[in-house]
């Protein structure tokens, strides 16, 4: 029997007692699912580029948890758990579903709680194509400049820059979209820099829909103008940090496990991305 075979039969076997369907496939992602009280609720099983690790995603629609936060303890880790043969895939899989069972139920019932007691979101502002052009071409320059208003002794730490940012993004509060759009592209210029420096990619203008965003090695498209514009609008400054936070958490475990089991040079096979992850 094929690993995505195996998958689909033991989640099947063991979700679907709980009202879970294959919802598919996609992303390295295995999904299930059932609606409850209107919210779609999710298992998910994430395999690696490798093949040859899976971890347990859960999630209401909104945003996802892993097992420190499905089992609320920070010292459980059970992302990327290795198999070498059909038996330990098995109870890979099978370690990962008790979580989910013994666990997962909860969260996803405090996740769905949350989901229904969210505000209708609000409406964004869409960036102009004078934005997105800009955040290409000058990217770099605009980057240069916001660092050259940084006065400091060495070099300055990639959380200090977000902390500036989020200083810098509050400070803009109170003012009129068209007023802090210079701003908004300079500081997602910074932002993109810094994840194509610790994760591996290129800034990309597509051309089809008009937009900038990252070509992100393992991550794929991120507009990281829109992130800031959603910041700005919603005056949640921290969610720039909770971003950077979670495409780094999506990256890093994944690469750091597959350098151990194949060495410090590892990089994602050519036909699956392009650009390659630096060192971490």
């Amino acid at each position: 029997m094929g690993k995505k075979s195996i998958v689909i039969e033991i989640m099947d076997k063991r979700l679907s007692p709980y009202g879970f369907h294959y919802a598919g496939y996609g992303g390295y992602r295995w999904r299930f699912s059932r609606e409850v009280e209107g919210v779609i609720q999710s298992i998910v099983i994430q395999r690696s580029y490798t093949a040859n690790d899976y971890t347990l995603e859960i999630d209401a629609g909104f945003r996802f948890c892993r097992s420190k936060e499905i089992t609320n303890d920070p010292k459980c880790n059970l992302d990327f758990l290795g198999f070498n043969n059909e038996q330990e895939q098995r109870d890979v899989l099978n370690k990962l579903l008790d979580v989910a069972e013994k666990y997962g139920m909860n969260k996803l019932t405090e996740l769905t709680k949350e989901a229904k007691t969210k505000p209708d979101p609000i409406e964004l502002p869409e960036p102009t194509i004078q934005m997105y052009k800009k955040l290409y071409k000058d990217n770099s320059a605009l980057t240069q400049q916001f660092m050259s208003r940084i006065t400091v002794d060495g070099p300055i730490k990639e959380t200090d820059i977000l902390l500036l940012l989020k200083k810098e993004l509050k400070e803009l509060q109170g003012k009129t979209y068209e007023s802090v759009q210079d701003k908004l592209v300079e500081f997602a210029s910074v932002y993109g820099n810094m994840l194509i420096n610790k994760l591996g990619g290129r800034w990309k203008y597509n051309k089809r829909i008009a937009k900038t965003g990252l070509d992100i090695t393992l991550c794929r498209w991120i507009n990281v103008l829109e992130v800031f514009i959603e910041a700005w609008q919603k005056g949640k400054e921290d969610l720039i940090i909770e971003e950077y936070n979670y495409r780094c958490s999506r990256v890093i475990p994944w690469v750091t496990n597959c350098r151990q089991l194949y060495g410090e040079d590892w990089q994602p096979p050519s036909t699956s991305a392009e650009w390659e992850i630096p060192p971490m």
